[in-house]
């Protein structure tokens, strides 16, 4: 089997998207249950800036210990990844740039791999917890917990539906990725502080 990249055409995309659509109601991919969002979580967003500020051979360290998101928003200027590390449970620190590189190459069965770098908004977003987001319900978070990942898309209904688009055939794609801070793979115990997950979103058109 072939893996196609995140930024497939738009014909693979739509037929994709239709395919599951036609197939289950798209029940498969989105559970009826509301997602679980926590109001205590805080964002912060980091870019490139951050890192230029950094005197030389410093790193920039995320806890994600915290109960935070951290959104890496290459927007304005490619990030150097290799000069951030996650600092996760027990004192373990792991550079993103593997991490990165771990998610990317993962198995990801008949979806197309993520490319954290390649996103429609030019973002994405790093958290402790992976209920975090507040995307996924409780049954799309114990599926999470089964295969690593949790993967949807669904057509984007009107241009408010964000990112912008005006393009009826539109389909927004959101992909969460969990990966042990030891292995760099699925994760173990899911305990606090043992994994970290990702949040990248696309829209294809």
């Amino acid at each position: 089997m072939i893996r196609q990249s995140i930024r497939s055409s738009k014909s693979l995309a739509l037929s994709v998207a239709l395919g599951v659509i036609a197939a289950a109601g798209f029940t498969g991919c989105v559970a009826s249950d509301e997602p679980v969002v926590d109001d205590a979580v805080a964002n912060e967003r980091i870019t490139q800036a951050e890192l230029s500020a950094l005197p030389a051979g410093e790193f920039l360290s995320l806890d994600m210990n915290k109960k935070t998101i951290y959104a890496l928003d290459y927007s304005a200027a490619p990030i150097d990844y290799a000069r951030i590390k996650l600092s996760a449970g027990d004192g373990k620190e792991v550079l993103l740039a593997e991490q990165m590189a771990a998610v990317e190459n993962g198995d990801y069965g008949d979806y197309p791999a993520p490319v954290l770098t390649e996103a429609s908004d030019q973002r994405f977003s790093i958290s402790g917890d992976a209920a975090a987001f507040g995307k996924l319900s409780e049954s799309e978070l114990d599926q999470l917990k089964v295969d690593g990942f949790f993967y949807s898309e669904k057509p984007v209904a009107s241009p408010s539906a964000g990112p912008q688009s005006t393009d009826p055939e539109c389909i927004h794609a959101y992909c969460e990725i969990c990966v042990d801070v030891n292995t760099g793979g699925h994760p173990e115990t899911w305990l606090p502080g043992s994994y970290t997950c990702y949040l990248v979103e696309h829209v294809w058109c």
